[in-house]
């Protein structure tokens, strides 16, 4: 079809799930939004960058978000470590849509969310008008105040009282004054409306809300399937290859932010007491009425274009920024974001829930709803947080189709198809700066019922990756309870990604990650910096790491600061590791586990220059400052695996090891710091093999497996059978020399029951224990030598002070105190 070039208006919401809306098999009305698929089309697997501000960098940019330099998210203390992908803000080597459209003959106005850092906001980068808010990943929606108008010195035309403010409906305000503007200039013009709702705080009237109550107070697992069917009729799920996915995992986290779910599936809904169910259903029901709000600010726009004769020539995309947000457990969060807190709301106080005053989010549970029928959410490069809705109306451009757009495609396409709509140059350089050429793909082949190329697609977010090639998908998590490891899935055959192929095609597998690899290289995701020849500052991330896996460890640092805040030694990042550091002044050490969090801090603030002591072992955390008795709290266990993160100093390197944003640098001197390593492995981490188990019979059986061992070990109630001979009582410890050290009892020579019962192990019987504490050591835990008695009943202190020598020794142990046994 033969159009002039087109008006472009592109609506995106925050945080909306790919099955939200109507059109989509949702549940929530959205009338208007669905009359853009009705008289368009949809697509099926367009792709976002999983997050809020990566997502943004790359629709703006038509290239991959460390391309522009917003890798993961905007920042005002870029880490130099992780190189020009992760700046935090546009770069000079990429160009906004707004700076390829205007030259173009396009007014281009700009209203919402911006997120691509306030340094470089939407007048630096091209735009006419704004209003909105730059700084930040979201806002309060009443707070009238905070939303600004720009270019500097513009009065803002439309101010509500601060009672009646309400952003989302402010900016659909906005976003008509801005069309008339381009109406009025007699050129085409581009209006980029960036809603924040349905991002959290979700906030909405309370007349808005109470329609949903009743629909949501049926639970998200009822809501669920009833989507699943929907989609099936929409003709969105097309057959056997998309399933239903279970209730998706609640992502590893410190148990008061998971709320007690941290690695656990969601609950089922009617699992639930009353009370919480009204909580939650009251929480969807605001979310619900926020997207009703982006819906009827749709409703608007096309009124108004229609009576305008604008609606026909103006190309209208609508998209989301990333799957349905999580954070950060199902019951959501209350107040200031991973604090831990989550408040039960009851009788009156329920419909105050998105009222003004209040910050809450929704929660894992509607976020699963949201992203039906997929896995995962936000922040995971799984199809449930990469996976968004997405629309493209035209009548002058594009045939309405009832057909799905089934091609995969990435937000970063964005820019190419405008570019080829709006017969708009995309510039090799810019204001002086050579522009990295984009990355993306033009959709109205797509748009025009044409099959795309087949392609490679790449992903990275803080530690999960991705590569989508053709119909094959290899894909990293995150936060997971178990092993992490690359999986594969056939995503033509599973959608869902139910079914993990990495096992059965481990060529495959291997390849595409490789691939991923040669990606993340060329694109910026892993930077290596050349070497100066010059000695390196100590407080650069240091190379050469400390081994920490399964062992204990000390570590000390001097410090000097007034108001000392932020990392000052770290290894390790969200899946291992550990950090000390200043938590506006108050030391605190933070170690991880299996993505967890265990924190230590001292009892009060410290100021100038300050000694710290920091200690893991597999029975506690401690942490003294200046030499004073330590606090303590429980560990967590040794850190079961060496850090992919290296030893930092002064700040904390690529992930976040401890509970805060990385880099988190430190804002006084490190004037020392040392980190002691004890040379020991876990102290039940031993093959199988190592052992013979006596069996239930009595009679010297196969190698048991190592759970059995470890049970038996840990509660000294086995026998063990190793190549010298039979071992009462058993414990094993590690010594400070990287041997493996057995101890126990065997029966006294002559004892007549050790001809009479080889097997005892003392379980109904009396056991056959002697006077003497015998001592092996391995360096394999399979071969071991006899180092003789170590101990005898003549030792005993009973024997020694009141002449009283026991007949044998039950249950001995020894252990290594760090400079003697």
């Amino acid at each position: 079809m033969a159009a002039e070039r087109p008006n472009i208006l592109v609506f995106l919401a925050d945080d909306l799930g790919y099955s939200d809306l109507g059109c989509y098999g949702g549940e929530i009305p959205t009338p208007h939004i669905d009359s853009l698929a009705e008289g368009g089309v949809r697509f099926t697997q367009v792709y976002n960058s999983a997050r809020c501000c990566p997502t943004r960098a790359s629709l703006m940019t038509g290239l991959y978000p460390s391309q522009t330099g917003i890798g993961d998210f905007t920042t005002g203390r870029p880490d130099p470590k992780r190189g020009p992908g992760y700046i935090g803000r546009l770069n000079d080597q990429c160009a906004t849509l707004a700076e390829v459209l205007k030259p173009a003959g396009y007014g281009c106005y700009y209203v919402g969310k911006w997120h691509l850092h306030p340094d470089t906001g939407p007048i630096r980068r091209g735009f006419d008008e704004f209003y909105g808010y730059t700084n930040d990943h979201s806002h309060d929606q009443y707070d009238a105040d905070y939303y600004i108008r720009l270019p500097e010195g513009r009065i803002k035309e439309i101010d509500p009282a601060a009672n009646e403010f309400y952003a989302t409906d402010v900016f659909n305000e906005y976003a008509l004054n801005f069309i008339r503007k381009g109406q009025n200039s007699d050129k085409p013009w581009f209006l980029f409306l960036g809603h924040s709702s349905p991002h959290f705080p979700v906030q909405a009237p309370a007349e808005r809300a109470d329609k949903y109550d009743a629909v949501y107070q049926r639970g998200w697992d009822v809501l669920r399937e009833e989507r699943f069917a929907r989609m099936q009729k929409l003709g969105l799920v097309d057959g056997d290859r998309w399933k239903l996915s279970p209730r998706s995992i609640v992502p590893v986290d410190r148990d008061d932010i998971a709320n007690g779910f941290s690695g656990q599936q969601n609950p089922a809904w009617d699992s639930l007491d009353k009370d919480r169910q009204l909580d939650l259903a009251r929480r969807m029901a605001v979310f619900a009425a926020m997207v009703e709000g982006v819906d009827n600010g749709v409703g608007q726009i096309l009124d108004h274009l229609k009576q305008t004769d604008d609606l026909d020539n103006t190309l209208i995309l609508f998209l989301s920024d990333n799957g349905a947000c999580y954070e950060w457990g199902p019951f959501g969060f209350d107040g200031k974001s991973r604090r831990g807190t989550t408040t039960l709301r009851a009788g009156d106080e329920i419909r105050e829930i998105g009222g003004r005053g209040t910050h809450q989010s929704y929660g894992s549970g509607w976020a699963n709803l949201g992203n039906t029928p997929f896995r995962l959410y936000k922040h995971f490069t799984n199809e449930g947080g990469i996976s968004s809705p997405f629309i493209a109306h035209w009548p002058d451009g594009i045939e309405p189709s009832d057909d799905w757009i089934r091609d995969p495609a990435h937000v970063m396409d964005v820019m190419p198809t405008l570019v080829q709509v709006a017969g708009a140059t995309y510039p090799a350089t810019l204001n002086g700066n050579t522009i990295t050429p984009f990355e993306g793909t033009s959709l109205l082949p797509a748009m025009r019922g044409e099959s795309l190329a087949e392609r490679t697609i790449g992903f990275d977010h803080q530690a999960a990756h991705a590569l989508r090639k053709g119909d094959w998908k290899a894909v990293y998590a995150k936060r997971m309870p178990n092993e992490l490891k690359w999986e594969l899935y056939n995503l033509a055959e599973d959608r869902s990604e139910l079914n993990d192929l990495a096992e059965q095609e481990p060529e495959r597998t291997q390849s595409m990650v490789a691939q991923w690899e040669q990606w993340a290289r060329r694109v910026g995701v892993i930077w290596e910096p050349e070497q100066p020849n010059a000695s390196r500052d100590r407080n650069a991330a240091n190379s050469k790491s400390p081994q920490i896996a399964n062992r204990p460890l000390k570590i000390q640092v001097v410090a000097e600061a007034k108001q000392p805040n932020g990392v000052v030694i770290a290894q390790g990042g969200n899946q291992h590791g550990y950090a000390l550091h200043f938590i506006d002044g108050v030391p605190s050490l933070d170690v991880r586990v299996n993505g967890k969090v265990t924190r230590v801090t001292a009892n009060e603030k410290v100021s100038g220059k300050v000694k710290l002591n920091a200690t893991l072992s597999d029975r506690e955390v401690s942490l003294s400052v200046n030499d004073q008795p330590p606090s303590r709290q429980p560990s967590p266990g040794l850190i079961p695996a060496q850090p992919i993160d290296s030893l930092s100093v002064g700040f904390d390197d690529r992930t976040s090891a401890g509970d805060y944003a990385a880099p988190n640098r430190f804002n006084g001197k490190v004037l020392d710091y040392k980190v002691n390593v004890a040379s020991t492995k876990a102290a039940d981490d031993f093959p199988a093999s190592a052992f013979i188990q006596q069996k239930n019979d009595r009679k010297p059986g196969p190698v048991m497996d190592a759970e059995s061992i470890r049970a038996g070990l840990k509660s000294h109630d086995r026998a063990l059978f190793i190549k010298s001979g039979w071992i009462r009582d058993p414990y094993i410890t590690l010594g400070p020399d990287d041997y493996y050290y057995l101890t126990g009892t065997q029966p006294n020579e002559g004892d007549p029951r050790e001809a009479a019962d080889p097997y005892n192990i003392g379980l109904g019987n009396e056991s056959i224990v002697g006077n003497q504490v015998r001592v092996y050591r391995s360096s394999d835990l399979i071969q071991w030598e006899p180092l003789g008695p170590i101990f005898t009943t003549d030792d005993t202190l009973a024997a020694k002070q009141q002449g009283n020598k026991p007949k044998h020794i039950w249950a001995p142990e020894i252990h290594w105190l760090g400079d003697r046994w």
